[in-house]
C-alpha cells in the first residue's frame, strides 16, 4: 500500500458536480463540506458527501450522481474535458441528486464530518461538540440507493467531538470503526458485535483509544496532522492502513501544502499501533483560464477528501474545495491517480485503455496533460494551445499503447512536420531526444500489425 501511495500522480484531473441550491454557499468559516466517499457497487457513479452548516442544522450526508460514460469500478477520469481551452463548469449530469434526512432525535446537530463505506454499508461522523451532544457515528445501508436505510447501531464518542469516522469490514465478518476528536490527534476504535448490521442488537463495543504520541514511523517522519478524513484500508494480504487528507497549517484557511499520510495499523499485546509509512504531497493547482503564473485551486485537503480502491486494484484520491465556488455554483473537485493509471494488461490490448501524458518538465514533475484514448475526441489536440496551453511546453512524455499503434508527438499544430512517435510503454525525457518544447499537436495512429 505504500508503494500506492508513493507511485500516485501528485497533480490532479479536475472535476466537479452541481448542487441543489445553495447548501453551502461561500462562507467557508461559516459551512463547507467536510468528508466525500466514491461509492461502489451501485451500478453507476455516485458518490456522498457531507457538510457543517453551523447554526441552521445539517443532514448527515449527500448523494450526487456522476452520470458520465465511464466505467463505474475504475477511475473516473476528468469530467471537465471541452474544446475549448479551459473546462469552465461541471457536466449538468454530474449533480447532487438529494440530501439524507437527519434523523429527528439528532435534528440539532449541525456538523457532519468525515465518513467511509465500507461495501454497502456507510458511516457518518456526527460532531456534537456545537450542539451540546455527544459524538454519534450513524450506519447507513447504500445497496439501495433509492431507498436509503438507517441501520439500527449507533456508535456514541467519549466526547462531544467526532470529526470523522472510518470504517473496514475486518476477516470475521465484523466491523471496525475509528472515531477522531482533538483534531484527529486521538482516535477512538469501536468494533461491531456481528457481522450484520442490520440485525437487531448488533452494537458497537469500545476497543481502546490511541494518541498521536504514541506515532511511530518507517519514515523518519512522524508528524501525524489534524486530518479532515481518515478512511481505512485493506490490502490484499489483509493488513490494514489508515490514510488521512490535510493540508498542512492551522492558522489561515486555504494557505498551505495538501498531504496525503498513511499508517499501517496494527494491535501489539492489546494495543493499537499506528506506524506511519508512506506520505504524499498533493497539489490542488490548476491552470487558470488566461494561462498565467497563478493557479486555480479545484481542492483542499482540509475540505472533503477520501480514498477508493478501484476494481483494478488502483488506489485513487478524491478532495473537494471547502464551497461552491466553482462555475455556476458548482463544486469543483479532483481525482489523483497513479502515475501509471491503467494496469498494462489493459492498455498493452484494448485502445480504449491507451493513454499518454505529456510533461511540463524533463524529470516528470510538475504539470501534466493526460490524454486518454477514451477521451481524445473532447479536446482540441490538434493544436495545443488550446489545451490548458500547453503548446510547446511537452519535456517529457509517458505512455502505453496496443500493438499495432502509435502516439504521435508532432512539430507543428494539425499533426504536421516531423514527429517523435512511441510504441507499447514506457517514458521518455524529450530533451534527450532533441524534442524538448516542440510538441505542438499529438493523436494516437492505427499502423497495422
Amino acid at each position: 500500500m505504500a508503494d500506492a501511495v508513493n507511485t500516485l500522480r501528485d497533480h490532479g484531473d479536475p472535476m466537479g458536480f452541481s448542487v441543489v441550491g445553495d447548501p453551502v454557499g461561500n462562507a467557508a468559516s461559516y459551512h463547507h463540506w467536510q468528508g466525500l466517499q466514491r461509492l461502489s457497487g451501485n451500478g453507476e457513479n455516485y458518490l456522498v458527501i457531507s457538510r457543517s452548516d453551523n447554526g441552521r442544522g445539517t443532514v448527515p450526508f449527500s448523494l450526487v450522481r456522476m452520470a458520465q460514460p465511464r466505467s463505474v469500478a475504475e477511475r473516473w477520469r476528468s469530467n471537465r474535458l471541452s474544446t475549448s481551452p479551459y473546462p469552465a463548469t461541471a457536466p449538468v449530469n454530474a449533480q447532487m441528486v438529494g440530501d439524507q434526512p437527519m434523523p429527528a432525535y439528532l435534528s440539532n446537530y449541525a456538523h457532519s464530518g468525515g465518513l467511509q463505506s465500507s461495501g454497502n454499508i456507510l458511516a457518518v461522523a456526527l460532531d456534537g461538540s456545537l450542539s451540546g451532544g455527544m459524538g454519534q457515528v450513524l450506519f447507513y445501508d447504500m445497496s439501495d440507493l433509492a431507498n436509503i436505510t438507517l441501520l439500527p447501531p449507533r456508535i456514541t464518542t467519549m466526547t462531544g467531538e467526532a470529526g470523522s469516522v472510518s470504517l473496514t469490514q475486518l476477516g470475521d465478518g465484523t466491523f471496525l470503526a475509528a472515531t477522531a476528536r482533538n483534531a484527529a490527534n486521538t482516535l477512538e476504535f469501536y468494533r461491531s458485535t456481528a457481522s450484520d448490521l442490520g440485525q437487531s442488537g448488533t452494537t458497537f463495543s469500545s476497543v481502546g483509544t490511541w494518541n498521536e504520541s504514541a506515532l511511530q514511523t518507517t519514515i523518519g517522519d512522524s508528524e501525524f496532522g489534524d486530518y479532515q478524513s481518515l478512511h481505512f484500508i485493506t490490502q490484499c494480504d489483509g493488513s490494514l492502513f489508515l490514510a488521512g487528507t490535510h493540508m498542512n497549517t492551522s492558522v489561515v484557511i486555504g494557505i498551505g501544502e495538501d498531504w496525503l499520510d498513511l499508517f499501517r495499523v496494527t494491535d501489539m499485546n492489546g494495543q493499537i499501533v499506528l506506524t506511519k509509512v508512506a506520505k504524499k504531497h498533493l497539489y490542488c493547482g490548476y491552470p487558470s483560464p488566461n494561462y498565467g503564473t497563478g493557479a486555480n485551486t479545484q481542492c483542499n485537503m482540509d475540505a472533503a477528501g477520501g480514498v477508493f480502491v478501484d476494481a483494478t486494484g488502483q488506489l485513487l484520491v478524491y478532495a473537494s474545495e471547502h464551497d461552491n465556488s466553482g462555475p455556476g455554483n458548482s463544486v469543483k473537485m479532483m481525482e489523483f491517480r497513479s502515475i501509471f493509471p491503467v494496469p498494462q494488461q489493459k492498455c498493452l490490448t484494448d485502445i480504449q485503455y491507451a493513454w499518454a501524458e505529456l510533461y511540463d518538465d524533463s524529470d516528470f514533475s510538475d504539470r501534466g496533460l493526460m490524454i486518454d484514448y477514451a477521451d481524445y475526441t473532447l479536446r482540441r489536440y490538434d493544436n495545443l494551445k488550446n489545451v490548458e496551453g500547453f503548446g510547446d511546453k511537452t519535456s517529457a512524455v509517458r505512455w502505453c499503447i496496443p500493438a499495432g499503434w502509435r502516439v504521435r508527438l508532432y512539430d507543428d499544430d494539425g499533426f504536421r512536420d516531423r514527429y517523435k512517435e512511441f510504441t507499447g510503454t514506457g517514458e521518455q525525457n524529450l530533451n534527450a531526444a532533441g524534442f524538448n518544447d516542440k510538441t505542438s499537436s499529438v493523436r494516437f495512429v492505427y499502423v497495422g500489425n
